[in-house]
């Protein structure tokens, strides 16, 4: 078995990965399956499909591609829709990395930590991750932490002094802090750009405020209007 390990993500670095490099052996979930057709049938060893079964049943484009695929693709159960397909070794998994501190779940939250985590558990040392960033707040926080705990097992047994290594582009966000906290205080850069969201959310409000008070405003004027037009058909003899 190779020690080499790349597991790719769909961010924009997904295509720095060693595809030539016959050390490696290359993973990558089921969203990357369009880009590799695109890019030239990019070799890539393993796929990785984990939603349930019958979501990807529901998805009939990537369940047409996921049908004529030659590549082992990593699922929840073998499915005979997917000549393909290799059963997730879950239990195994759980097994050797599980705490009770988590409660009921292990803590993996996305695709990526289950990539890492089946790597090692298989023995790999030499851990490169490609088109994994994690960067935007909103959809990645809760899914960056899980990986950096994957990653975390893996510096741990490199300060123990086994021979692991860990690979990440510049543009990933995983095991980054923006500061250290305590001794690293955010730049004034950081702090400017904060002062000016917080002005702009105060603005944001004043104008809200502003079309409140219209809204009223038009809204009594209606009511103003309709008074009117009462009287008027009432003098009129119309009602």
């Amino acid at each position: 078995m190779k020690e080499k390990l790349c597991i790719l993500g769909t961010a924009s670095t997904w295509n720095q990965a060693p595809f030539e490099d016959d050390s490696f052996e290359i993973w990558a979930p089921s969203g990357l399956l369009a880009l590799t057709e695109k890019e030239n049938r990019k070799r890539v060893d393993r796929f990785f499909e984990l939603h349930p079964l019958y979501e990807v049943r529901s998805m009939l484009p990537m369940l047409a591609v996921l049908e004529q695929l030659k590549t082992p693709v990593y699922m929840q159960e073998v499915s005979p829709d997917i000549p393909a397909s290799v059963a997730y070794p879950y239990d195994e998994v759980r097994k050797a990395f599980y705490l009770n501190t988590m409660g009921d779940h292990l803590y993996v939250t996305n695709t990526i930590t289950w990539m890492i985590l089946l790597g090692i558990y298989e023995g790999y040392k030499d851990f490169a991750i490609f088109g994994v960033h994690m960067e935007h707040e909103m959809e990645y926080a809760y899914q960056r932490s899980s990986c950096s705990w994957a990653l975390g097992i893996i510096h741990g047994k490199m300060l123990s002094g086994e021979p692991y290594s860990i690979h990440l582009p510049e543009e990933s966000s995983l095991l980054k802090a923006e500061y250290e906290y305590g001794f690293g205080q955010p730049t004034k850069l950081m702090m400017a750009i904060d002062d000016r969201r917080k002005r702009l959310e105060l603005g944001t409000q004043e104008v809200d405020n502003q079309m409140m008070a219209l809204q009223q405003s038009k809204w009594r004027t209606e009511g103003a209007r309709e008074e009117c037009g009462y009287w008027y058909n009432k003098i009129m003899g119309y009602k």
